[in-house]
């Protein structure tokens, strides 16, 4: 965990290798994971300096959103948009294009204005659409296979409050109304809870009104509630069934309001196996519903909710979003329930759509897949290939989905 630049540079030249960095360690992936030196970058500061002109800030690439949100508030900013959890480092984050929910507000990759990276021979080199734009175009979204982000100069926005609601609702509900509330809302994503025929809605909206009291907020045991009714009702679906469904009627949603970094994340602390993948607007909804169909014929096991959002395009090389705006769509499985239905009978819908999966979630794609479904992906390879010849920070994860032999 080095404190400057300086030892910074003296782990990545002289730690033994793959020279991998970890925030919070989040990514389903092994994108951390080396037998060499594993760097940490949360004893380099927060926010470095601000330009409240242009709402821009130079920050700690290596600092947690959660920690960088309050700071940032201090000088009258916030970020545009965030994910449902906040934990991240904002490198892990904007290294695997994590977003939130809104059909006008990209991933959080898109936020960034300017990247320092620190190269395998030490150098520090700063990066921008002015400056090395190709090598920006890469950086963005990099499973950190370029070099080490060591300072990111993010677009902000001011400081803002929403207006939080929640509610349920049926699942035929949730279908025939996303779309318009996607267009009509700031921020709205729905969860579905298998075997329910229920869902939860989400929106936020930004407002002036002053903040009102939320009451505390317990996910975790709403979702373990969800495991207690799978492990009592066994084989008996139409039980399960009538109890979630009789649950979800008498839901008691949220109705508050506060700031934005506070609203946006939760609390996600019972722990889970996780498949994201991203669709083409056009497709998601009828992709979902067939997923929904899957798992409830097949998978009685599975009580965690499915995560439906979606997210505005970029034109970054390797995030999923650019070739326009994807809908996202989330599966969970318990830690100690079997998920390899993920990969046989989930990602195969996804993948017949067009879908690309989120690079920190579980998924089975390698080169080959990967190069048909990015139009620069081969830049990409290029770029990586003359930043750092040697691999010093490929794994040999890492080197299966870029294509590098020899690993």
């Amino acid at each position: 965990m080095p404190h400057d630049t300086d030892e910074l540079a003296a782990l990545v030249t002289g730690g033994a290798g793959p020279v991998r960095m970890v925030g919070a360690g989040h990514s389903f992936t092994p994108l951390c994971a080396t037998d060499g030196t594993l760097v940490q970058l949360d004893a380099m500061g927060l926010v470095h300096s601000v330009d409240r002109q242009k709402k821009r800030a130079w920050v700690n690439a290596g600092a947690r959103l959660r920690d960088l949100s309050p700071e940032l508030e201090r000088h009258g900013l916030a970020f545009r948009n965030l994910g449902d959890i906040n934990v991240q480092s904002l490198a892990g984050a904007v290294s695997t294009a994590t977003h939130g929910t809104g059909a006008e507000l990209p991933c959080l990759s898109a936020e960034i204005t300017a990247l320092k990276l620190m190269m395998a021979d030490g150098r520090l080199l700063t990066v921008s659409r002015e400056q090395e734009p190709d090598v920006f175009n890469a950086a963005r979204v990099s499973l950190g296979v370029l070099g080490v982000l060591v300072e990111a100069e993010v677009q902000l926005v001011d400081a803002y409050r929403l207006h939080r609601t929640t509610w349920a609702e049926p699942l035929e509900t949730l279908v025939r109304e996303a779309n318009g509330r996607w267009q009509a809302r700031r921020n709205y994503e729905f969860f579905y809870v298998p075997f329910s025929g229920y869902g939860i809605s989400i929106s936020h909206e930004e407002t002036d009104a002053e903040p009102t009291p939320r009451p505390e907020q317990d996910d975790d045991e709403a979702v373990l509630g969800l495991k207690r009714a799978r492990d009592y009702s066994g084989s008996d679906m139409d039980g399960r069934r009538g109890f979630l469904g009789a649950a979800f009627e008498n839901f008691e949603g949220e109705d508050v309001v506060g700031n934005s970094w506070e609203l946006l994340a939760s609390q996600r602390n019972v722990r889970f196996n996780e498949m994201e993948y991203h669709l083409p607007v056009d497709d998601a909804l009828p992709v979902f519903e067939e997923v929904v169909r899957q798992i409830e014929k097949t998978r009685p096991d599975v009580f965690f909710p499915i995560e439906v959002r979606r997210t505005g395009g970029d034109d970054i090389w390797l995030s999923p979003f650019n070739d326009g705006g994807r809908v996202s769509i989330a599966v969970h499985a318990y830690h100690e329930d079997e998920c390899d239905f993920f990969f046989s009978e989930i990602e195969p819908l996804f993948r017949e759509a067009g879908g690309r999966p989120h690079w920190g979630k579980l998924h089975g794609l390698k080169y080959s897949q990967f190069s048909g479904l990015y139009p620069e992906f081969e830049m990409f390879c290029s770029i990586r290939n003359r930043l750092d010849p040697e691999g010093r920070f490929l794994s040999s994860y890492l080197a299966g989905l870029f294509g590098v032999e020899g690993w």
